[in-house]
């Protein structure tokens, strides 16, 4: 059967039940893979009233207007649902059988797994069977609180990175760019101060470089400061190798500098908190390629934790005229 390279992913497109479908693989698959899955596709479109013919028929609806990473997303969940339930006529689903699927999931699932599964799940029965409301009972969301790069951590690294190959990439994360972002920038991208952010370096057997959308946020004009304009000019590149080196070389630095670890996309983090404070928040957003004022909002404020305190504690020496005392001090008896 025929294997069509389409983008990052691969697709062959067979004749189920005289039904012609698509089929989206993440690699180059085997005959065998392909039966295997035509199988799988098979078993589903027997049953025409199962939950599992509707899910398949939601995705493949949708192949021409998804992603091919979306698309391979969609397969794994349909993939990640028992037997037992894609069986299911989707006339006969009630809330016990999509909160007992969901409780036998959670139990080797992490919450936001969980969650995105019972988003499928919730989006195919909206489609198909719209006067089904869901009130599923969901894990809690796991909040990891991670250490954020202070400002005087940014200083240490670039002042240890000065004359290296990283200094640029360090200096285009503080700026907002994705490690992504960075390994797909090219010279005729840098017109005087302004840089053009439209593509990404993604990873499917090989490093490929994929075009952003033009109406994506992620596609825009970003300005850099003359001093790393000279420096890009001079070495003629951005940065040489691909996305998880710039990851590998920062934690060196960290560890050569007692710096707590953090990751590169944590210097995203902190532009959004300083940007937050210096612009309108219409702007930063802009700048770094935030679609949703959501997920900037969330950004910058676990960003601004440190700035809080420091605000805290000038709050109390305005208000009290006095510091907060350091812990274990000796108190003052006299009144």
């Amino acid at each position: 059967m025929k294997v069509e390279k389409r983008g990052n992913s691969y697709r062959v497109q067979p004749r189920v039940n005289g039904k012609r479908l698509s089929i989206t693989f993440d690699y180059k698959p085997s005959q065998k893979d392909i039966a295997d899955a035509i199988s799988r596709l098979a078993e589903d479109y027997d049953k025409k009233d199962s939950f599992g013919f509707y899910a398949r028929q939601y995705v493949d609806n949708r192949q021409n207007v998804l992603s091919p990473s979306s698309v391979r997303t969609y397969d794994r969940l349909i993939k990640a649902l028992s037997k037992e339930f894609r069986d299911i006529p989707l006339r006969e689903i009630t809330q016990d059988h999509v909160q007992a699927e969901i409780n036998n999931y959670a139990v080797k699932h992490a919450p936001k797994t969980v969650r995105a599964l019972h988003g499928f799940i919730a989006s195919v029965i909206g489609v198909y069977r719209p006067s089904l409301t869901l009130h599923t009972t969901l894990p809690q969301k796991v909040y990891n609180e991670r250490y954020l790069p202070t400002e005087s951590d940014i200083k240490a690294l670039l002042k240890a990175t000065e004359n290296t190959e990283d200094h640029i990439a360090i200096q285009l994360g503080i700026l907002s760019l994705r490690r992504s972002e960075i390994c797909a920038l090219e010279m005729s991208d840098l017109n005087g101060n302004e840089l053009h952010v439209h593509a990404n370096l993604v990873y499917n057997k090989k490093w490929e470089k994929k075009e952003s959308p033009k109406t994506d946020a992620g596609n825009r004009i970003i300005y850099l400061p003359d001093s790393l304009v000279k420096e890009i000019r001079e070495k003629g590149y951005f940065f040489k190798y691909s996305p998880q080196k710039i990851s590998d070389h920062i934690h060196k630095y960290q560890k050569e500098l007692g710096i707590p670890y953090f990751r590169f996309h944590d210097l995203r983090h902190y532009f959004a908190s300083y940007a937050s404070t210096i612009m309108p928040e219409s702007d930063a957003m802009a700048l770094g390629g935030w679609k949703s004022d959501f997920v900037f909002k969330n950004t910058y404020r676990a960003s601004m934790k440190e700035k809080r305190k420091e605000s805290a504690g000038k709050y109390l020496d305005d208000i009290f005229n006095t510091s907060v005392a350091p812990k274990n001090a000796p108190i003052n008896a006299e009144t």
